[in-house]
């Protein structure tokens, strides 16, 4: 299956899951607004969905370079997967556990305290469970990709997705917000599930096994395991940080900043999954037989397409903030005053976009040659960039410093990333790539002025009309400037559309 044909896949089932998830944040918007139910739920929503973020991806880093070397050679891989079922079910057991008993401490470091504490201890509560799913969906979707299988563990999300919105209608006129993490810790249930038929198909059972001494499989992976989960949990602590921020700037600013990164987040999960899943076991394959070469090529393509798909999002973001917060947010308790504090969030954290993906593909290369070490270090850095520009821009900028905060940490870890490499493998992109990002830069300045100019026209049309109208027209006139401009990569795209299309011509 061809590239670009594997991450269609991934597109149009990871956009399917990510709108059920959006529709999961309008109703959860239009019953609480920006109000402490919404921030308490968004606190503890934090921990699961981060453990969703940081899991399978670090699993994916260990176990499939593992996996690949064996197929390479033909040997068997049961008795690996058997080890490591064992390994974590043990782990995330014991962590579920803990969770549990220590939801109220855990709650207390947000600096919440009161009604919104215990609320928030609840929910943690009944969320943690989903640890242990959301570990199984790591192994099992590893796995699967292991064997350039990527349909079910991208089924896997729209499944988390379908559950959530019908487990919260169900169960929150029940349990009220309570409702709301039992629906969150049934959707990552679903997820795991759905790659259950998937793993009999490929000859796997569920045993498990406790032999893990002298295995030079296991003994490698855990020697890069460390290294890994600290940088996918530096990573992932900007998040954590952004909550505490937010939470000393006002009630509501929580909730407003989790709308706004939902948005962010459906184009990133869209483009950045379907690029950086089916290409981390080709960079793997490649360095495993010293194609090196091959490796930067696949690599500067991934980084290209993610530049021409993720700019002009940035760009529509910046000058559609409001009327898409409007949009998807405003109805029941999500008012003026909420719509206000989402879209002063949106257009920066859409300025990180791109850089947040390239930091994400830079790391799996780095993965790939097995050096776990370097995203943990740079990773780091882009800490204490986060914490110096949240201190420095809060006090002018309020929340939107909190954004803007992720977008120039995100920046700096991708830079850091792309000269380390350069130093490690040699130049990482050739002049092709500086091509694609002029003629890119062309498009989006000619749509972006476009915007504004039919803006006073288009906005006089109804809120529903309008919005789809302008970011399809826009849509339209950036792809015809870039085919205008003979981008490679669209043509590429057309004429692989233009097959499909006419398959009499393709056979011809």
């Amino acid at each position: 299956m061809s590239l670009l044909r594997i991450a269609s896949m991934i597109v149009v089932l990871t956009l399917v899951g990510r709108l059920l998830g959006f529709f999961r944040s309008i109703y959860l918007s239009s019953l609480y607004g920006t109000g402490m139910e919404s921030d308490a739920f968004n606190i503890a929503a934090t921990i699961p969905l981060t453990l969703f973020l940081v899991v399978p991806g670090a699993v994916n880093a260990i176990l499939i370079p593992t996996m690949r070397g064996l197929m390479e050679k033909q040997q068997r891989t049961t008795e690996l997967y058997h080890k490591m079922l064992t390994v974590i079910l043990v782990i995330f057991v014991v962590l579920a556990g803990m969770g549990v008993g220590f939801s109220r401490e855990l709650a207390a470091m947000f600096g919440l305290s009161g009604e919104k504490l215990e609320m928030t201890a609840d929910m943690l509560r009944w969320m943690w469970p989903s640890a242990i799913f959301i570990g199984l969906t790591g192994l099992w979707s590893s796995i699967c990709n292991s064997h350039q299988h990527f349909f079910t563990p991208t089924l896997g999300t729209v499944a988390n997705g379908a559950v959530v919105i019908v487990s919260m209608y169900v169960l929150v006129p029940i349990y009220g917000p309570n409702g709301l993490a039992i629906a969150t810790t049934l959707g990552y249930l679903a997820a795991m599930l759905t790659m259950i038929p998937t793993l009999r198909r490929f000859g796997y059972d569920h045993r498990l096994s406790f032999a893990w001494k002298n295995d030079e499989a296991l003994k490698g992976m855990g020697e890069r395991v460390i290294p890994i989960l600290i940088g996918a949990v530096v990573a992932q602590a900007t998040t954590f940080l952004e909550r505490g921020f937010a939470e000393g700037v006002g009630t509501g600013v929580i909730s407003a900043l989790a709308n706004a990164n939902q948005i962010v987040q459906m184009p990133m999960a869209i483009f950045v999954g379907a690029f950086t899943l089916p290409l981390f076991p080709l960079l793997a394959s490649h360095v495993k037989r010293g194609e090196m070469k091959e490796m930067k090529q696949i690599l500067q393509k991934g980084l290209a397409y993610l530049l021409i798909l993720l700019i002009p999002v940035t760009v529509g973001l910046a000058l559609y903030a409001e009327p898409i917060v409007r949009l998807a947010f405003q109805r029941g308790a999500f008012d003026e005053y909420s719509v206000a504090l989402t879209a002063w969030a949106l257009p920066f954290y859409g300025l990180g976009l791109y850089f947040l993906a390239a930091r994400d593909l830079l790391t799996r290369a780095f993965y790939a040659l097995e050096n776990t070490r370097t995203p943990v270090l740079i990773g780091a850095i882009g800490i204490g960039v986060y914490a110096a520009a949240n201190w420095l821009l809060i006090p002018w900028m309020g929340h939107g410093g909190i954004a803007l905060a992720n977008a120039l940490s995100a920046l700096s870890q991708a830079v850091l990333l792309f000269i380390w490499l350069w130093k490690a493998v040699g130049v990482p992109v050739q002049s092709g790539f500086l091509k694609t990002l002029a003629k890119t830069l062309i498009a989006c300045l000619v749509m972006g002025a476009a915007i504004v100019l039919a803006d006073p026209w288009l906005s006089l049309l109804p809120l529903w009309i309008y919005l789809p109208l302008g970011i399809v027209a826009a849509a339209l006139l950036y792809l015809a400037v870039l085919a205008i401009l003979r981008e490679p990569l669209v043509s590429e795209l057309l004429q692989k559309v233009r097959r499909r299309s006419t398959p009499a011509a393709g056979r011809s």
